[in-house]
């Protein structure tokens, strides 16, 4: 049987690795110089480059011929012709697939003509991770010469013909991947790209690390859809079929992997079943910090490691990763990217998180956990809400900004312990406040454990008589509690609070929004006043104060998950419109007490196009004592109104 397999994707090389292992001849194809430059050389592996039409493949087939398709599963045209080539010569056919992953979050399009006209649609400078081949398409972008900034592979053909389209040599970005989170991160920001434009191209295509730096860097992600949806073999599947068709002899003993957690990198704080792992293993492989722990170690970087793992001919194949592989740690990912290639263990280490409370004489039974290292994070939230928080911190969010975000914020006393080369002998743990640790120089990775005695309760709903009033108008609590849960906030949301009064709504919309930040608008001095009061009282301080009438005070804030309108001084309309523009997606809730307000709210909700409109009148009596008995005393009824975009699917 002769053997022809059309490549181009790590998933055609690594079935080629396993034929050569296997001592099986076969012919491979690839399409570009690029493409055969990266197949290493393999025994009984025949590379031949260049594009082949319908007719050359013919052929080349005959009826003993297997036909694998490894291209890529955007390649749809030269998949067609592959399987119409198959079906004229009476040739076997088979896809080997890379599977989809699964996103969330995303903008999805049908193609490159849908995915340019929606980047004319929106605002904000692109990062192109689509490749050359369609280059050409999206110099329909309005302003594309300095709005786009295509990576593309780094051969002069390419770079060629990026200057004859007209990118700007400034724009292009030549480099060969694979790209870890890290990097794509990087490159958003360097760029200051606030869309990341990308194909599914699966785990080996590492889609899932451009949708994680886009939502570390807060970036939006446009996905070019897969053109179809195909039947056909993973890897294992393949090479198991293979297996039976040719008679090969089956592997007796599956491949081991083992992902070790390597605590704070020292010998000291290996694990006794880590050190077993590290000796037992025929091969392994580490980044360069942590290499020096076995002297097996193959140095290679990070975004290498699994790659590595799997081309290495070892049956037990050991990689290290830093701290715990259960505490802010890639072994997921790595585990994901083994596990068609063998059985998958993970070693727990000892992580920065355990190694630092230990030092500080500090359970952490009840400890919040926050990873500010390269991600967008709200630390007021976590502290302003438990008693001892610990932070990983880096990049921009390193230890010195956090401390002064909580200067800021009025929580300069809180008593705050760093940790920098934890295990190491240069281990650094100071101990003092938050305003203390602002000013030391900090290195760039360091943990923070931060104590706050005065933690609020979030799961406590705020009693009337624990707010400070004075002579502005309060939403009582009951309204509160119906129109906060009405309103569905999730922890991490962006809350508009408009109208805000003493900040009874506002807080209560804080501790839902734990990780989160609540955008507190009044233009009444004493008000912002009590809000501030308030604030410090119920220790809300992921709620920030904005002075100032609505909407105009709105129009700089960031786009909100949902909102809360308690006062619009008789412009409601045009709140909720901006609301709406800014988040098409966006969940609102109203108050109103009198008539003419319920009328011009749910008349601008209609108008909008708000969808799943409700109103509610909750007129709420309390009981007090008077003498022996008990008196009901009605409180002004109040409607609610709740309603979402229309295009709102969640």
């Amino acid at each position: 049987m002769k053997l022809m397999i059309f490549s181009g994707t790590t998933e055609g090389h690594d079935l080629c690795r396993f034929l050569s292992k296997n001592s099986v001849q076969a012919d491979v194809f690839v399409a570009t110089e690029y493409g055969a430059a990266v197949m290493e050389p393999m025994a009984g592996i025949t590379v031949h480059e260049g594009r082949l039409d319908e007719r050359e493949m013919e052929k080349r087939l005959t009826s003993d011929t297997l036909l694998i398709d490894a291209t890529h599963p955007y390649a749809a045209a030269v998949t067609d012709n592959l399987r119409a080539a198959c079906a004229k010569s009476g040739a076997r056919y088979e896809r080997l697939l890379r599977p989809a992953l699964p996103y969330q979050n995303c903008e999805i399009v049908l193609n490159t003509a849908a995915a340019v006209d929606w980047l004319n649609a929106h605002e904000g400078k692109v990062l192109l991770t689509t490749g050359s081949k369609e280059l050409e398409a999206y110099t329909a972008v309005q302003d594309f010469q300095t709005r786009l900034f295509p990576r593309v592979l780094p051969t002069a053909s390419v770079l060629g013909k990026c200057a004859a389209l007209g990118f700007p040599g400034a724009h292009i970005i030549a480099m060969q991947g694979p790209f870890s989170q890290a990097m794509n991160a990087a490159l958003l920001r360097e760029t200051g790209a606030k869309i990341l434009v990308t194909k599914d191209t699966g785990v080996s295509g590492g889609f899932a690390e451009k949708v994680a730096a886009a939502e570390e860097v807060g970036a939006e992600v446009l996905v070019i859809a897969r053109p179809r949806v195909e039947n056909g073999k993973n890897q294992a599947e393949m090479q198991a079929f293979l297996t039976d068709l040719l008679g090969l002899q089956p592997e007796k003993v599956q491949r081991i992997f083992t992902i070790i957690g390597a605590g704070m990198g020292t010998a000291d704080t290996l694990t006794g079943e880590a050190v077993r792992a590290l000796e037992t293993a025929e091969a392994v492989f580490a980044t360069k910090r942590l290499a020096a722990l076995s002297p097996k170690a193959e140095v290679c970087a990070f975004s290498e490691l699994a790659e590595r793992a799997i081309s290495g001919n070892a049956r037990h194949t050991a990689l290290l990763v830093s701290g715990d592989v259960g505490f802010f740690s890639a072994a997921g990912k790595l585990r994901e990217r083994l596990l068609p290639y063998g059985g998958v263990t993970l070693v727990p280490g000892l992580s920065s998180m355990q190694y630092m409370c230990a030092k500080c004489g500090i359970s952490y039974e009840n400890l919040c956990f926050k990873s500010l290292h390269g991600r967008a994070g709200n630390i007021l939230g976590a502290v302003s809400y438990h008693t001892a928080t610990f932070a990983l911190t880096g990049g921009e969010n390193n230890a010195q900004a956090v401390c002064s975000s909580l200067m800021d914020a009025g929580l300069g006393a809180l008593p705050v312990h760093l940790g920098e080369n934890l295990g190491a002998e240069n281990e650094r743990i100071v101990h003092g406040t938050a305003a203390e640790i602002a000013q030391l120089s900090c290195s760039d990775l360091a943990v923070l454990l931060i104590e706050n005695p005065h933690a609020a309760n979030k799961n406590e709903p705020i009693r009337d008589e624990m707010l400070t009033r004075g002579k502005v108008p309060m939403t009582k609590e009951e309204v509160r509690w119906v129109s906060v849960n009405r309103l569905t906030v999730r922890p991490t949301d962006t809350v508009w609070d408009v109208g805000a009064g003493t900040g009874a709504v506002t807080l209560e919309l804080a501790r839902k929004a734990s990780d989160g930040t609540v955008y507190a608008v009044e233009r009444k001095p004493e008000a912002v006043a009590l809000l501030h009061e308030n604030r410090i009282k119920l220790s809300g301080y992921n709620v920030k104060i904005i002075e100032g009438p609505a909407p105009e005070a709105l129009e700089n804030l960031p786009a909100p998950d949902c909102v809360f309108v308690g006062g619009s001084g008789g412009r409601m309309r045009e709140i909720l419109a901006l609301a709406k523009k800014k988040n098409p997606e966006v969940r609102v809730v109203v108050n109103a007490i009198a008539l003419e307000t319920l009328f011009a709210a749910q008349t601008a909700l209609k108008e909008l196009g708000f969808a799943d409109i409700e109103v509610t009148q909750l007129a709420a009596t309390r009981g007090k004592p008077v003498g022996a008995y008990t008196m009901l005393t009605a409180n002004n009824p109040v409607f609610i109104l709740s309603g979402r975009a229309a295009n709102d699917t969640k």
